[in-house]
């Protein structure tokens, strides 16, 4: 039988005591749709491994699927199979409008449209997922549109939802501009502009590529799918314009979540515990590696072929707070702050935190506040010496004493920074809509009983879809 995918109202939590044991780490939550979504680029078959089981995933499948794709998940072996023999739809569902990431399938479905020519425009619905205190824009991803396929773009609004229509030109304007930039290093952009310049016959260029993981790991399966890639996230990126069909079979495997595994190291950290963590990948996990080796000079082990980390923080001494400056990778991820929040509270000292990354995250202080967190923030324009203006949050974090509450989710790592602090703080907790948390942290209930946190689901929840058995 295909189980179905279970998200409660609210999580319950008795917390306070320290956790123990491991952590299998999941695939990158911030991999797998892209990877996904260059499934379109091919009509042969796509084997991607270590698929984490997230609503994301099943979400991104169903809306394959109703475009023609077909998608077989196997959750247990994590291994998942799309084949895009045919697309039949050319306008993507409101489901899209649940997650933002579901923009890879705009330039992946305009890239393949101009080889196959099975349609020659494209719907739709924009975007949701976490707003971080307001509607986050689209328009890095519009202009990539008119700049790789010179599309136009028209704006209608239909049963409450707000579509984009895209139309291809008869043929591909030779004197577009070839490199495309964003003002600030974007994953979403970057991962967009891999996606697109399949369709190109023309040499393409991007300036400003984001340095993270999980572009190498979208650029590693193009290259394998036969696009013609080339340079670095450090120089840029190139297409060589020479490809003139669609791209190949790939059997990938997806990164380890490093975001995953901070998580579970800072919640062994914050409730004095000891936690191991298999099969993450310590390069990518250096930013926050770094600072825990920073504060503690006990209690961090690797193995020996560097595929485990053993933690053991139940002896932890006390520590100093610190300035956490958020910028893009290798530097402190922007993904994590929330999370971190509560662990600097710990601190004997204050901490600042500074994010001109996303400087919108900032909701899910208020919810902390609940539990007792002291602290307070400021978002004001920086001016760069180039005279362009951006937005940055400012974050004191105060030494604080906690207390069980009842909390509401705000975003991914916000709702998962709360259920961090009530796992860490003695007493009975609530956590109202824990959706946004299921959205990165495969079988999170199951981990945390498994380290020993007295957590339970409420029985009201909604089901989403899962998808056909592999």
């Amino acid at each position: 039988m295909n189980e179905s995918f279970f998200i409660p109202e609210c999580l319950y939590i008795n917390g306070g005591k320290p956790i123990q044991g491991d952590i299998k780490i999941s695939g990158a939550k911030n991999s797998i749709l892209g990877l996904m979504a260059a499934a379109l680029l091919t009509d042969d078959v796509v084997t991607l491994r270590n698929v984490p089981y997230i609503s994301d995933v099943l979400e991104m499948g169903n809306i394959m699927r109703d475009i023609g794709v077909d998608v077989r998940f196997n959750p247990q072996k994590r291994i998942l199979k799309l084949h895009a023999a045919k697309i039949t739809k050319n306008e993507l569902s409101h489901q899209a409008a649940n997650f933002r990431a579901s923009y890879y399938l705009w330039g992946s479905l305009l890239a393949r449209f101009c080889r196959t020519k099975e349609f020659d425009s494209l719907k739709v619905c924009l975007p949701g997922g976490c707003s971080f205190g307001g509607k986050r824009p689209t328009d890095f991803h519009e202009e990539l549109i008119k700049t790789i396929f010179g599309a136009t773009i028209s704006v209608e609004t239909k049963d409450k939802y707000s579509y984009l229509d895209f139309k291809l030109p008869k043929q591909e304007n030779k004197d577009l501009c070839p490199v495309y930039t964003t003002f600030k290093s974007s994953h979403g952009a970057t991962f967009h502009w891999l996606l697109s310049v399949a369709g190109s016959n023309n040499c393409k260029m991007m300036y400003n590529a984001s340095l993270e993981p999980e572009v190498s790991n979208l650029v590693n399966m193009l290259q394998k799918m036969g696009l013609g890639l080339s340079g670095s996230q450090r120089t840029g990126l190139i297409y060589d314009g020479k490809n003139n069909g669609l791209l190949k079979a790939v059997d990938f495997e997806v990164i380890p979540d490093r975001l995953e595994a901070a998580t579970y190291a800072l919640l062994a950290l914050g409730s004095k515990g000891s936690i191991e963590l298999d099969g993450i990948n310590f390069d990518h996990c250096r930013p926050w590696l770094n600072q825990l080796e920073k504060m503690f000079d006990k209690g961090i082990y690797y193995s020996a072929n560097q595929t485990k980390l053993y933690l053991d923080f139940e002896r932890r001494k006390a520590f100093n707070g610190f300035v956490m400056q958020v910028t893009p990778f290798p530097g402190f991820e922007t993904d994590l702050q929330q999370i971190w929040t509560p662990i600097m509270a710990q601190a004997k000292t204050p901490s600042v935190i500074s994010d001109l990354i996303w400087p919108g995250r900032s909701a899910h202080l208020e919810e902390m506040a609940k539990f007792g967190l002291n602290s307070e923030f400021y978002q004001f324009d920086v001016v760069s010496g180039q005279q362009a203006t951006v937005k940055n949050l400012l974050i004191n974090v105060n030494p604080s004493e906690f207390h069980a509450a009842n909390a509401k989710g705000t975003d991914l790592r916000g709702t998962m920074g709360l259920i961090l602090l009530a796992c860490i703080t003695n007493g009975k907790s609530t956590i109202n809509e824990p959706c946004f948390a299921l959205r990165g942290y495969p079988n999170l209930l199951k981990n945390l009983q498994d380290l020993g946190v007295d957590i339970q689901a409420s029985d009201n929840g909604k089901i989403i879809e899962n998808l056909p058995r592999l």
